[in-house]
């Protein structure tokens, strides 16, 4: 009925999927990195704005905890 060829399933091992959500895991945070980065370079650069420090500071904090557990802590 599937025109001859059996379908194989392949399975990811949980060490390969450990392995595939941290290399993941690097990337993301290596690009939020580069954001916090390209952000606090702004804020040297421009003087005359104010900011909500605790909104931005939550706000990164908020990001950071997510990849965190999304990448590293979940199983």
């Amino acid at each position: 009925m599937n025109g001859g060829s059996p379908s194989h399933r392949t399975s990811i091992s949980p060490a390969d999927l450990r392995d595939l959500k941290t290399f993941w895991g690097v990337i993301f945070a290596g690009i939020f990195l580069f954001f916090v980065w390209l952000f606090v370079k702004s804020i040297i650069r421009t003087r005359g704005i104010r900011y909500n420090w605790f909104t931005v500071l939550s706000l990164f904090f908020t990001m950071g905890l997510a990849l965190y557990v999304i990448f590293f802590v979940q199983p």
